[in-house]
């Protein structure tokens, strides 16, 4: 016959041997999943033929889960170490919605591909890191503070933004 005590302890035992089974990687249904599981980025390199200059530099492809979206408004870039320039993020369309916690907003569900552009026709080759500032929601739950996320990029040595040797004109820059 068990005391209370060792009711107890079983009872506990049974639900730490229940709770290492699921691993950490499991929550319960209604618990939202962590930024870095809902919006799961990925950087890869891009270097279009000569004719396309405009897909050299870096594609971010957001993996988004169902039931979460992401801002896109609230995305922000860095590459580090900052001797790697890139031009204005590309955005793809969106959506465009009435957020309950921001207003009128565009955001992605899903998946989205940013494209960042370099701004130089030689890029320096080595290891690289993409720094995103992001923020998004669970739908109709919660929306997460903005939080930071970053990847890693290689440059592999004798990459050209352009074949051509001609580099993209800044729009900053006089014609």
């Amino acid at each position: 016959m068990q005391t209370g005590y060792g009711r107890f302890v079983a009872g506990l035992s049974l639900a730490l041997a229940v709770a290492i089974g699921a691993g950490p990687a499991a929550a319960a249904p209604d618990e939202p999943l962590e930024a870095d599981k809902a919006f799961r980025p990925t950087a890869r390199l891009v270097a279009g033929p000569p004719a396309a200059a405009d897909r050299h530099g870096i594609d971010v492809e957001y993996r988004i889960e169902p039931g979460y979206y992401l801002y896109r408004d609230r995305l922000r870039f860095e590459v580090l170490p900052a001797n790697l320039l890139v031009a204005t993020p590309e955005f793809p369309k969106g959506k465009e919605i009435d957020d309950p916690f921001l207003g009128k907003s565009v955001i992605f569900r899903e998946k989205a591909i940013i494209h960042l552009p370099f701004t130089a026709s030689v890029v320096k080759p080595g290891q690289y890191r993409v720094r995103i500032t992001a923020q998004g929601c669970a739908e109709n739950r919660l929306c997460y503070a903005p939080f930071v996320q970053e990847l890693p990029l290689n440059i592999p040595p004798g990459y050209r933004v352009l074949d051509s040797g001609t580099a993209p004109r800044s729009p900053l820059l006089p014609r």
